[in-house]
């Protein structure tokens, strides 16, 4: 990844499924802002849109009480469009060593007034 950030969500009652674990949704919504916030930052002034998350993938379990870890940032900028990679880490409520569980990429289009695609400036 070209340039980088990090984000951490506190793993909340109202983030947990009907089975006590972290619902999928709010992973894939907080990706979806993170894309948002890496494009803006690394190309300010554009607009974006997210057009798709590719290979997404949930390997385990958050709970309650968990510390979630983003890590992403730019991986690829086409034309119109920028990928930005995001993999997650959880670390349980007595911290320890991150466990891999989420990774994918989020493609986000750069758009004009009209929400037409256009070209990535920066």
């Amino acid at each position: 990844m070209a340039r980088t950030f990090q984000h951490h969500v506190l793993v909340r009652q109202e983030h947990l499924n009907q089975y006590g674990s972290l619902f999928g949704g709010v992973v894939l919504r907080v990706i979806d802002e993170l894309a948002f916030i890496a494009c803006t930052r690394t190309y300010p002034g554009c607009n974006f849109l997210t057009r798709a998350v590719l290979d997404a993938e949930f390997k385990a379990p958050a709970y309650l009480g968990d510390t979630l870890e983003f890590d992403f940032g730019i991986e690829h900028v086409g034309k119109t469009s920028v990928q930005v990679r995001v993999e997650m880490l959880i670390y349980d409520g007595r911290g320890g060593k991150g466990i891999p569980s989420f990774d994918g990429t989020a493609v986000m289009v750069c758009v004009d007034d009209e929400g037409r695609p256009m070209r990535v400036r920066g």
